[in-house]
This record gives structure tokens, sequence and C-alpha cells, in this order.
């Protein structure tokens, strides 16, 4: 029968976690000192909707109660145990288990800050006479006597737009880098975007982590908001390339 796979832990971490799943009918399969947290699959059980991604996250962090958690890619299915130990847990079982005794103690937090629109724009117009005038004209002319200069103050506010961004951007991961192991950071995905970071933190620094990141949010209230997810397992930092102990901000 198809297997669904959620993630990989500790032989006796998943056995733990497969007990408090019963209800999720979810089983570890073992191999090697590790386990595969897997649920069977009926026909047409598994669908690629929003509430099957929530169910595989919701899993993964009932699991991270118990003991380090590897995510796996979401809609992973192998055929059989017999695949998923050849296919998943054999041909990396002692690097699998290495992984796992890294993250012991580490949780993942995800950073996301994003400018607010309107007191950015009034910010960078209003900091520079120059702007300001240009807009004040753009505003009283047709839009057709004006394209060309439209088209230069958007360029010059996005480029002040990615100053600011630079600048912000690397204050925050100042700030909160001392207080991780490693950090992964991701391109903006949008113009506003200041930082989508993850970090891995010792689960004892997590109340440091969230005071200093409540710090840097009341600093710059009203003009960036921000969204903190965590601690949750290390989905940023399940290939393993950060070096483990080493808490000065390294780049995964």
């Amino acid at each position: 029968m198809p297997l669904y796979a959620y993630g990989l832990m500790r032989a006796e971490d998943g056995q733990e976690a497969a007990k408090a799943l019963t209800e999720a009918s979810v089983e570890a399969i073992e191999l090697g000192g590790i386990c595969a947290l897997v649920t069977s699959l009926g026909e047409g059980d598994l669908t690629l909707r929003r509430e099957s991604a929530l169910a595989h996250s919701d899993t993964l962090q009932a699991a991270f109660q118990h003991g380090p958690v590897l995510p796996v890619r979401f809609g992973t299915v192998l055929g059989d145990a017999g695949a998923l130990r050849d296919e998943l847990l054999a041909p990396q079982a002692t690097a699998l288990r290495a992984r796992l005794e890294a993250l012991e103690g580490l949780a993942e937090m995800q950073v996301k800050a994003t400018y607010v629109e309107e007191p950015l724009l009034r910010s960078i117009v209003g900091g520079d006479p120059r702007l300001a005038q240009t807009a004040a004209r753009i505003r009283e002319l047709p839009a057709a006597a004006t394209h060309f200069e439209r088209i230069r103050l958007g360029e010059t506010i996005s480029q002040e737009v990615e100053a600011r961004r630079q600048q912000d951007s690397h204050q925050l991961v100042e700030a909160l880098a001392p207080l991780a192991v490693a950090i992964s950071l991701r391109e903006p995905r949008h113009e506003r975007a200041v930082l989508n970071a993850s970090f891995l933190v010792a689960q004892d620094r997590l109340e440091a982590f969230d005071a200093e990141m409540e710090r840097f949010a009341q600093g710059a209230a009203g003009r960036i908001r921000f969204k903190l997810i965590g601690p949750m397992p290390a989905h940023s930092f399940a290939e393993g390339r950060w070096q483990a102990g080493v808490p000065d901000g390294s780049v995964a």
C-alpha cells in the first residue's frame, strides 16, 4: 500500500511521536536508528489542497514535540514500506541520524518583514524637496504630459526603497544573529519586502529571540509590519548546510 511521508526522526523519538499521533493514523517505519513518519494511502486519499498542506504541517509540528524532525517535502509518496526503507532510509541512514543529532534542542523561527506602503512613500518623497516638487507637479498635470517624469520618479523611489531595504534588513539580521546558530536568507518576493529569513535558534534562547524581535518591531512601528512564525521543525535547515554550534549567524 502506498505510504505518504511526513518527516524523519531518530527511531526512539519517532516511535513516541507515532504513539501520540495514533488518531491521525501515523506510524513510524524504522531502519538504522532513524524512522519515517508515514500514513497509509487508500485510492484517492492524496489531494494536494491547502487543507492537505496544513495537515502535513500540523503533523510535523506535533511530532516536533518529541524531538528533532527533518521534514519531507509535501506530497512525497512511496510505493510501500520496502520502497521507503530502500529508497529513503537505507541510502543515508548514518548521515540522516547525524543531521538529526545536530538539530537536538534547536528550532526554526521565520521572520517576515514588509514595509507599510503609505508611510514609506510619504517618508521618501517628503524627505527630498526635489522629489516632493516633482510629485506635486505630476499631480497637477495630465498623465500624458508627465509620462517621462512619472517614470523617472518611479525609478528614483524604487532605488530609495531598495537602499532602505538593504539598511533595515541588515540591522534586523544584525540584531537577531547573535541569538541564532544559523540563518537562511531568501530573496524578497516583492518591492515592499524588507526581510524573509529563517533563524535556527536554541530552544533555551527562544524567549531572548522573541524579546529582541519585539524590541526591533517597536522601533519600526508604523512603517514595517512583522510576522514571526515558530518555533517549528527546521524546514530551512533540513539539508544540513550549516555548522552546528557556531552562534555567529552563519548563512545556510
